[in-house]
């Protein structure tokens, strides 16, 4: 009897590749804000301040390409509390550079083990990154609303065509549907079928290709896997070779 392949079936699971991507699209924006989140609580914990002096002030101009905002930025030298002399470069906020001239006064927050890990109190506000791994863990569970279906449904062809009753099924209908897979349109067809008991059964076939569904025409005949359990579940297997 011949056996589904499962990279056919997860090339025409639209809907499954879609949810994925929207899965793994949300699973990285849901990581990277709360492990942001994380970083920055563990600063808020761990760091502490010191006075700095400002060495000079400096402007990064918004463009098109790589810098969406104008960035007000600030050199800076601090002292850290195992005197080391620290200086290095960091944004605030435009009314604060302004202010700001050379030799003023200029307060830092550090991490002790890490002096370069400072922070000039510039950065964003403290729930953007967790709207951020929000907006990651709704997209992940759209993900999964949008391929939950296609992925139950190549679960039970992968286990019915291993573990299922055999039938033969009756071809009632084939039409195209409104899926295309790689620009070329997918069609499907409408089987029936006896179970174990005697009852009449319906069922679809997955997605085929043009040259899959020319092979078959209502009256024709296949074979049908189909759950002993539920004898509503069954899959399409085609002809025997």
């Amino acid at each position: 009897m011949p056996q589904p392949s499962i990279l056919k079936l997860l090339s025409r699971s639209v809907f499954l590749l879609v949810g994925g991507v929207f899965f793994a699209v949300g699973v990285m924006f849901a990581y990277f804000g709360l492990d942001e989140w994380r970083q920055q609580q563990y600063f808020e914990k761990e760091a502490m301040q010191a006075r700095g002096t400002v060495v000079n002030k400096s402007l990064e101009r918004a463009a098109r390409e790589g810098n969406p905002r104008t960035k007000y930025l600030v050199s800076y030298r601090f002292l850290s509390a195992d005197g080391q002399t620290v200086e290095q470069t960091g944004e605030v906020s435009v009314d604060e550079w302004e202010h700001l001239e050379e030799g003023s006064p200029f307060t830092v927050t550090y991490l002790p083990s890490d002096p370069h890990a400072a922070s000039t109190n510039a950065g964003g506000e403290w729930w953007e990154p967790l709207a951020l791994g929000a907006f990651g863990s709704l997209f992940a569970f759209i993900g999964i609303f949008i391929g939950q279906s296609d992925l139950r449904r190549i679960l039970l062809v992968l286990r019915l065509s291993r573990s299922g009753l055999t039938a033969e099924g009756t071809v009632t209908k084939v039409w195209a549907t409104g899926t295309s897979v790689n620009r070329v349109h997918q069609w499907q067809l409408s089987y029936e079928f006896r179970d174990h008991l005697g009852l009449t059964r319906q069922g679809e076939s997955e997605l085929l290709a043009p040259d899959e569904a020319a092979a078959w025409e209502p009256g024709k005949t296949g074979a049908v896997r189909f759950d002993r359990e539920r004898s509503q579940d069954s899959v399409w297997i085609g002809r025997a070779p």
